[in-house]
């Protein structure tokens, strides 16, 4: 296998090559969450310290924006 096999188009490194099934791109008709404008249900998340936040007492007038982070290690 050449190290190219481990570099996706934005040059993200893996230690698995990209035609292994957890780095390919889902199908389109996959489920990746809801839609963009849906109303958030009453959650409570860490932040980046550690504190458990309630996302809606956080909201501003102009809503808010929760961003899932995942490694690019799996």
């Amino acid at each position: 296998m050449s190290d190219a096999e481990y570099y996706d188009e934005f040059g993200f490194y893996s230690p698995m090559p990209l035609n292994r099934a957890a780095r390919r791109e889902p199908d389109e008709d996959f489920p990746t969450g809801p839609p963009i404008g849906t109303a958030l249900p009453g959650i409570q998340l860490p932040n980046q310290h550690g504190a458990v936040v309630d996302v809606a007492s956080q909201m501003g007038s102009n809503g808010a924006v929760v961003v899932f982070h995942r490694s690019a290690y799996w």
